[in-house]
Protein backbone atom coordinates (compact mmCIF):
# COMPACT_ATOMS: atom_id res chain seq x y z
CA UNK A 1 0.00 0.00 0.00
CA UNK A 2 1.12 3.67 -0.79
CA UNK A 3 1.78 6.28 1.48
CA UNK A 4 0.23 9.77 1.13
CA UNK A 5 3.45 11.22 0.28
CA UNK A 6 4.49 8.72 -1.67
CA UNK A 7 1.36 9.44 -3.79
CA UNK A 8 2.18 12.99 -3.35
CA UNK A 9 5.09 12.77 -4.59
CA UNK A 10 4.12 10.83 -7.82
CA UNK A 11 1.61 13.25 -8.53
CA UNK A 12 3.91 16.13 -8.33
CA UNK A 13 6.34 14.16 -10.69
CA UNK A 14 3.90 13.58 -12.97
CA UNK A 15 3.32 17.16 -12.96
CA UNK A 16 6.61 17.76 -13.62
CA UNK A 17 7.19 15.47 -16.23
CA UNK A 18 3.42 17.05 -18.21
CA UNK A 19 5.81 20.15 -17.81
CA UNK A 20 8.60 18.96 -19.78
CA UNK A 21 5.91 17.24 -21.74
CA UNK A 22 3.58 20.73 -22.66
CA UNK A 23 5.86 23.44 -22.29
CA UNK A 24 8.70 24.98 -24.27
CA UNK A 25 11.04 25.59 -20.73
CA UNK A 26 14.39 23.79 -21.38
CA UNK A 27 15.25 22.80 -17.76
CA UNK A 28 18.71 24.08 -16.73
CA UNK A 29 21.25 20.76 -15.79
CA UNK A 30 19.82 21.11 -12.30
CA UNK A 31 16.44 20.54 -12.82
CA UNK A 32 16.76 17.58 -15.00
CA UNK A 33 19.19 16.05 -11.78
CA UNK A 34 16.50 17.22 -9.43
CA UNK A 35 13.73 15.11 -11.94
CA UNK A 36 15.84 12.29 -12.87
CA UNK A 37 16.38 11.56 -8.88
CA UNK A 38 12.47 11.69 -8.12
CA UNK A 39 12.50 9.29 -10.65
CA UNK A 40 15.09 6.64 -9.78
CA UNK A 41 13.25 7.35 -6.56
CA UNK A 42 9.84 6.35 -7.13
CA UNK A 43 11.12 3.39 -9.64
CA UNK A 44 9.76 4.70 -12.35
CA UNK A 45 12.20 3.53 -15.28
CA UNK A 46 10.44 5.02 -18.27
CA UNK A 47 10.19 8.17 -16.73
CA UNK A 48 13.97 8.48 -16.10
CA UNK A 49 14.32 7.25 -19.63
CA UNK A 50 12.02 9.95 -20.86
CA UNK A 51 13.54 12.72 -18.82
CA UNK A 52 17.06 11.42 -19.89
CA UNK A 53 16.15 11.69 -23.27
CA UNK A 54 14.50 14.98 -23.05
CA UNK A 55 17.72 16.44 -21.87
CA UNK A 56 19.96 15.34 -24.52
CA UNK A 57 17.31 16.34 -27.07
CA UNK A 58 17.69 19.83 -25.66
CA UNK A 59 21.59 19.47 -26.49
CA UNK A 60 22.83 19.03 -22.62
CA UNK A 61 25.36 16.46 -21.82
CA UNK A 62 24.09 14.21 -18.72
CA UNK A 63 25.99 14.99 -15.32
CA UNK A 64 28.31 12.46 -13.51
CA UNK A 65 25.45 12.86 -10.69
CA UNK A 66 22.86 11.75 -13.40
CA UNK A 67 24.67 8.68 -14.60
CA UNK A 68 24.72 7.89 -10.74
CA UNK A 69 21.04 8.19 -10.29
CA UNK A 70 20.47 6.34 -12.69
CA UNK A 71 22.64 3.51 -12.20
CA UNK A 72 20.76 2.69 -9.24
CA UNK A 73 17.83 1.12 -11.77
CA UNK A 74 20.75 -0.47 -13.21
CA UNK A 75 18.95 -3.89 -11.52
CA UNK A 76 17.58 -7.17 -13.25
CA UNK A 77 15.78 -7.42 -10.25
CA UNK A 78 14.59 -4.16 -9.17
CA UNK A 79 11.00 -3.91 -9.09
CA UNK A 80 9.52 -1.25 -11.86
CA UNK A 81 6.65 1.42 -11.53
CA UNK A 82 4.40 2.60 -14.26
CA UNK A 83 2.78 4.83 -12.33
CA UNK A 84 4.11 8.05 -13.96
CA UNK A 85 2.80 8.28 -17.77
CA UNK A 86 5.06 9.31 -20.73
CA UNK A 87 5.00 9.49 -24.30
CA UNK A 88 6.18 6.87 -26.27
CA UNK A 89 7.75 8.42 -29.44
CA UNK A 90 8.77 5.68 -31.34
CA UNK A 91 9.43 2.08 -31.07
CA UNK A 92 12.37 1.31 -28.52
CA UNK A 93 13.61 -0.38 -26.14
CA UNK A 94 11.78 -1.15 -22.77
CA UNK A 95 13.22 1.12 -20.00
CA UNK A 96 14.98 -1.68 -18.15
CA UNK A 97 17.00 -2.69 -21.40
CA UNK A 98 17.72 1.06 -22.46
CA UNK A 99 18.77 1.67 -18.46
CA UNK A 100 21.23 -1.23 -19.74
CA UNK A 101 22.49 0.47 -22.59
CA UNK A 102 22.97 3.79 -20.90
CA UNK A 103 24.96 2.69 -18.37
CA UNK A 104 27.31 0.14 -20.69
CA UNK A 105 27.60 2.94 -22.76
CA UNK A 106 28.93 5.86 -20.08
CA UNK A 107 31.12 3.00 -18.44
CA UNK A 108 32.87 1.24 -21.24
CA UNK A 109 32.99 4.29 -23.08
CA UNK A 110 37.15 5.13 -22.33
CA UNK A 111 38.08 2.01 -22.10
CA UNK A 112 36.87 1.56 -25.86
CA UNK A 113 37.95 4.54 -27.18
CA UNK A 114 41.58 3.65 -25.70
CA UNK A 115 41.10 0.12 -27.70
CA UNK A 116 40.41 1.80 -30.74
CA UNK A 117 44.21 2.74 -31.04
CA UNK A 118 44.77 -0.87 -32.44
CA UNK A 119 41.93 -0.79 -34.89
CA UNK A 120 44.22 -0.34 -38.03
CA UNK A 121 47.14 -3.27 -36.50
CA UNK A 122 43.63 -5.35 -36.21
CA UNK A 123 42.35 -4.48 -39.53
CA UNK A 124 45.50 -5.49 -41.11
CA UNK A 125 45.67 -8.82 -39.17
CA UNK A 126 42.37 -9.63 -40.06
CA UNK A 127 42.94 -9.00 -43.61
CA UNK A 128 45.83 -11.17 -43.61
CA UNK A 129 43.94 -13.94 -41.54
CA UNK A 130 40.48 -13.83 -43.99
CA UNK A 131 39.96 -17.23 -42.47
CA UNK A 132 39.55 -15.88 -38.62
CA UNK A 133 37.26 -12.76 -39.98
CA UNK A 134 35.23 -15.24 -41.66
CA UNK A 135 34.57 -17.41 -38.46
CA UNK A 136 31.66 -15.25 -37.27
CA UNK A 137 33.01 -16.36 -33.51
CA UNK A 138 33.58 -13.30 -31.26
CA UNK A 139 35.56 -14.97 -28.32
CA UNK A 140 37.57 -16.94 -31.24
CA UNK A 141 38.11 -13.86 -33.22
CA UNK A 142 39.06 -11.92 -29.85
CA UNK A 143 41.47 -15.12 -29.16
CA UNK A 144 43.14 -14.82 -32.10
CA UNK A 145 43.98 -11.29 -32.40
CA UNK A 146 44.74 -10.90 -29.00
CA UNK A 147 47.31 -13.33 -29.54
CA UNK A 148 48.65 -12.39 -32.63
CA UNK A 149 48.35 -8.64 -32.16
CA UNK A 150 49.53 -8.00 -28.41
CA UNK A 151 46.51 -6.44 -27.36
CA UNK A 152 44.50 -7.58 -24.26
CA UNK A 153 41.44 -9.79 -24.37
CA UNK A 154 39.03 -7.01 -23.35
CA UNK A 155 40.17 -4.48 -26.01
CA UNK A 156 40.30 -7.23 -28.71
CA UNK A 157 36.40 -7.27 -27.92
CA UNK A 158 35.71 -3.60 -27.91
CA UNK A 159 37.50 -3.21 -31.71
CA UNK A 160 35.43 -6.65 -32.69
CA UNK A 161 32.27 -4.53 -31.74
CA UNK A 162 33.89 -0.99 -33.31
CA UNK A 163 34.50 -3.26 -36.52
CA UNK A 164 30.70 -4.70 -36.80
CA UNK A 165 30.03 -1.91 -36.61
CA UNK A 166 31.44 -0.29 -39.40
CA UNK A 167 30.54 -3.43 -41.73
CA UNK A 168 34.32 -4.32 -41.42
CA UNK A 169 33.42 -7.74 -41.52
CA UNK A 170 30.44 -7.45 -44.35
CA UNK A 171 33.25 -7.70 -46.91
CA UNK A 172 34.60 -11.08 -45.36
CA UNK A 173 30.86 -12.70 -45.30
CA UNK A 174 30.03 -11.44 -49.30
CA UNK A 175 33.69 -12.87 -50.68
CA UNK A 176 32.54 -16.12 -49.06
CA UNK A 177 28.84 -15.84 -50.52
CA UNK A 178 29.75 -14.98 -53.65
CA UNK A 179 32.29 -17.94 -53.73
CA UNK A 180 29.41 -19.88 -52.90
CA UNK A 181 27.35 -18.70 -55.80
CA UNK A 182 29.94 -19.50 -58.28
CA UNK A 183 30.69 -23.42 -56.79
Amino acid sequence: MTTPDLNDNIMNLQNNINNLIHNNHIPNISEYTSLVKDCVYTKEFGATIYVYDHLLKNKLKATEEIFQLINKLHSKTLPENCRIKVPITKPCLQPRRRIHKIMKGHLYTDQYNNALKNVEEVKSFLNKNPSIAKTGDRIKMAKQISKNCDVNFKDARYIITHLKRKKFFDTFSNQSKMTDFFK
